[in-house]
């Protein structure tokens, strides 16, 4: 079987995570990068692998790749999807796939009217405690779900002047960090019907609640937060014949990251396992571009979450629930 060649465009903390990923994954070879600027990371990775530097306008050549991980801005990720699918080329965009949903069901139709494979780093599904999570739910392990509470707490990410901080372009903490448990619970428990959401912004950082209610009846609390000293996850499911309750894993290399950290992205192990879960989406995606199944999250899901990350932020200006109806899907 020939080996993948695989792109990176953005070298910024997560590009260097997925650059580094790479090595662990079989018959993949890690070819080029186009970035603005590189983290040690991301160079150190390239060095490893014999990567080029290419200009963005040059990464998007099926003679020389088959694939890219778009690991930019938010913002810029819409524009990419669409070079990179209009030149033949596979795609793992990481999480959110876009700003809007519009843009996101943009890139969903033009993958479908090319044909072409995109897979969305919707890197939740694949952590081990909120996996069997969802297996258990799936399973009738709680009964019939009535409830679920879930928390995702961590510092501002980036420094001063960082796009994070700019909302118009990251979305702020409901997009960059809600959506994380959003996806997880459109996955485990089904469409959501209407959202409430407030959301509360100071010097210190920006914190969101939401309240969703799905089709089938369960209601998911979801609490996020740019404001808090270390990061930190819970999740806690309540049916009608038991209880599940999980804190952050250690499996995922989760411990404290303080606002003095370089990244805001959990610690890791030092070299990348196969059991890692940003190993487990990104080799998912390379099984799924060379013809195996899909992998757990799909473009399709990938618009589902925005279409509820925007009902949220409706519902935070209006002050009011809003139904999923009213995002266009």
């Amino acid at each position: 079987m020939r080996t993948l060649r695989v792109g990176l465009i953005g070298a910024g903390a997560l590009g260097a995570l997925h650059a580094e990923n790479l090595a662990a994954v079989p018959d993949c070879r890690f070819s080029a990068v186009a970035a603005d600027h590189f983290s040690d990371g991301a160079l150190a990775a390239m060095r490893s692998a014999r990567a080029a530097a290419l200009d963005v306008a040059d990464i998007f050549d099926p003679e020389c790749l088959d694939a890219v991980i778009i690991a930019t801005p938010t913002d810029t990720h819409a524009d990419y999807a669409v070079r990179a699918i209009d030149a033949g080329l596979a795609v793992f965009c990481e999480k959110p796939l876009a700003r809007t949903s519009a843009e996101a069901r943009a890139i969903r139709d033009r993958a479908a009217a090319r044909e072409a494979k995109v897979a969305v780093g919707h890197v939740v599904r694949y952590f081990p405690e909120y996996a069997a999570a969802h297996d258990l739910v799936r399973d009738g392990g709680v009964g019939r779900p009535s409830m679920a509470r879930l928390a995702r707490l961590n510092s501002a990410p980036g420094g001063a002047g960082s796009w994070y901080g700019d909302t118009a372009r990251s979305g702020g903490v409901l997009l960059d960090m809600a959506i994380h448990d959003v996806d997880w619970s459109l996955w485990t428990f089904g469409p959501v019907r209407r959202v409430y959401a407030v959301a509360s912004e100071d010097d210190e950082g920006q914190v969101v609640a939401l309240t969703l209610r799905h089709e089938s009846g369960s209601v998911t609390y979801i609490d996020a937060s740019w404001r808090d000293d270390a990061f930190s996850t819970r999740l806690e499911i309540a049916g009608t014949e038991g209880l599940y309750r999980a804190g952050a894993s250690g499996s995922a290399g989760f411990a404290s990251v303080t606002r003095a950290a370089a990244s805001y992205l959990p610690p890791r192990a030092d070299a990348p396992t196969h059991d890692d879960p940003y190993v487990l989406e990104l080799s998912a995606a390379i099984d799924w571009f060379r013809g195996g199944p899909p992998p757990r999250a799909t473009v399709a899901d990938a618009c589902d979450a925005l279409a509820v990350i925007e009902a949220a932020q409706r519902s935070i200006d209006s002050g009011r629930p809003v139904a999923c109806t009213e995002v266009a899907s």
